[in-house]
C-alpha cells in the first residue's frame, strides 16, 4: 500500500497501473490491487471506472479507504449525496479523523449547519492530520480561484475551519 501511494505522490501512474495488474493475475480478489487500479482510473478522469474498482475492493474487503475513495470520486463530480452515504460507511466501520475532514467538506457544498461539528470531530480525533487536510483542500481548491468572491472564500473557511 504504501508504495502505491508512493508512485501515485510522484505520478507514476503507469507503474502504479501495472503493479496493480500484476497483483490482480496472481489474485482476482486482492483489495488492494482493485483500490490501486481504481486511484489510478481516477487520476486518469475515469470515474465511472473508479468507482466500478473501489466497489470491487469493498465486495472483497469492507474498509473504510476504499468508502473515503469512492467517496472522492463522488466529490469530484459534485454528487454529495452520495459522498455522504460512503462516509457515513466509512464511518460506520471506524471513526477516524480522514472520513470526519470529508464528511464535513460535503455538508459545507450541501450548506448544512453541520459541518463546523463535524470538522470539531475531525480535530479531536487528529487535530494536526485534521488542519493538514484543511490546509492543502483550501489551498488547492479555493485560495487561487479568481471566480469565488473573497467574501464567500471567508465564509467557507470559517465553516470549514470551525470555532
Amino acid at each position: 500500500m504504501e508504495v502505491s501511494l508512493a508512485l501515485l505522490r510522484a505520478g507514476r501512474i503507469r507503474e502504479m497501473r501495472a503493479r496493480a495488474k500484476e497483483m490482480l493475475r496472481k489474485d482476482k480478489l486482492d483489495p488492494e490491487a482493485w483500490f490501486m487500479l481504481g486511484m489510478a482510473a481516477q487520476h486518469d478522469g475515469q470515474k465511472n471506472h473508479a468507482l466500478e474498482c473501489f466497489e470491487r475492493a469493498l465486495y472483497v474487503k469492507p474498509d473504510p479507504k476504499y468508502h473515503r475513495a469512492k467517496a472522492s470520486v463522488h466529490m469530484e463530480s459534485f454528487e454529495f449525496e452520495e459522498a455522504l452515504e460512503d462516509l457515513q460507511a466509512a464511518l460506520d466501520l471506524k471513526e477516524d479523523a480522514d472520513s470526519l475532514f470529508l464528511l464535513a467538506v460535503c455538508l459545507v457544498f450541501l450548506d448544512s449547519p453541520d459541518a463546523g461539528m463535524h470538522m470539531k470531530r475531525a480535530r479531536k480525533k487528529d487535530a494536526k492530520r485534521t488542519n493538514g487536510l484543511l490546509q492543502e483542500f483550501f489551498l488547492k481548491f479555493f485560495k487561487g480561484d479568481k471566480g469565488i468572491p473573497e467574501k464567500r472564500k471567508k465564509e467557507m473557511w470559517a465553516k470549514l475551519s470551525g470555532p
